[in-house]
């Protein structure tokens, strides 16, 4: 039985970061990942649904979004599963917290505050080496920081192998706990320096209310349940998509074909998940489809 909390399920990456108690917690993790100047003095948790500017335009669902004294804003989010458009959402994700600070009916003070996201991955992203990419905008020709107030951050877990005696750096710290905090028994030496103990208690699930412990249960159970369903579409997809490559490899060429069966293993996905009567969102999140390729689909 397992002494903490998976912190890469909703529930446990909610309850490490996402609560008041949870607060220096978060702090400390976004010091150590965004390498800033100067400790949070505090943090301001907001709303997590994002409305857009009319309702024609899609909305956004952060896990977690909050502001510091000095109007800083961040955004973290935990994704469990590979997503087509991953990047793409990231940007989007990201226009909330611009736009928001362009006050309506006052002529326009483009004079921004910094914005960071941080995307904590359970999957690789692609075969580039190295498990902590910071990303800004930069100018190619010199290769120096063209706009320093917009920055992302994607932790790729699986690309992190550091073994606990080798681990140093605060970055690697929160790395270990993130991957292996539900194999641990107890607290390990290099992490007793808070916050890490307080995160350490927070995780405990003895610490939990027995509803809290409901509720954790039962995100495990459906967790499980969600990976043994996408892999079993996964693989009637990717046999279909594959089937579906290789007539389009022999009509139009074999990279054009590729890409279309790629297309069409994740429109097989979706199928067989609709089908199953899954949740459209979940469907969109997982196959990078959107809601007007779901309905062709019907």
């Amino acid at each position: 039985m397992p002494r903490y909390i998976d912190p890469t399920t909703d529930f446990g990456f909610k309850r490490l970061f996402g609560r008041e108690e949870s607060k220096e917690v978060l702090k400390g993790f976004l010091f150590d990942m965004l390498a800033l100047p100067h400790p949070i003095a505090d943090l301001t948790y907001l709303t997590a649904e994002q409305l857009p500017a009319s309702p024609a335009e899609r909305i956004g669902v952060y896990d977690i979004y909050c502001t510091d004294t000095s109007g800083n804003r961040f955004i973290v989010e935990m994704q469990r599963s590979p997503f087509r458009y991953f990047k793409e959402r990231a940007l989007f994700y990201a226009t909330f917290p611009i736009v928001q600070q362009i006050k309506k009916g006052t002529t326009y003070d483009f004079q921004l505050l910094p914005v960071y996201c941080i995307s904590v991955l359970r999957y690789q992203m692609d075969e580039e080496p190295g498990w902590m990419r910071r990303i800004q905008l930069v100018n190619i020709e010199t290769c120096k920081v063209f706009y320093e107030r917009l920055m992302f951050v994607f932790l790729e877990l699986p690309k992190f192998t550091l073994p606990l005696q080798a681990v140093a750096t605060p970055t690697e710290k929160w790395l270990y706990l993130l991957k292996h905090l539900p194999e641990l028994e107890t607290v390990p030496p290099l992490l007793t320096v808070e916050p890490f103990p307080q995160a350490f208690q927070i995780a405990e699930l003895a610490a939990m209310t027995p509803k809290e412990r409901e509720v954790y249960d039962e995100t495990l159970k459906r967790v499980s349940d969600e990976q043994l369903i996408l892999e079993s579409h996964f693989e009637k997809g990717r046999e279909e998509g594959r089937e579906e490559g290789r007539e389009e490899g022999r009509q139009e060429g074999l990279e054009e074909g590729v890409e279309k069966g790629r297309e069409e293993q994740n429109r097989a996905i979706a199928r067989s998940m609709l089908a199953d009567g899954m949740d459209p969102a979940f469907v969109m999140k997982y196959t990078g489809l959107s809601q007007a390729e779901l309905d062709a689909l019907s």
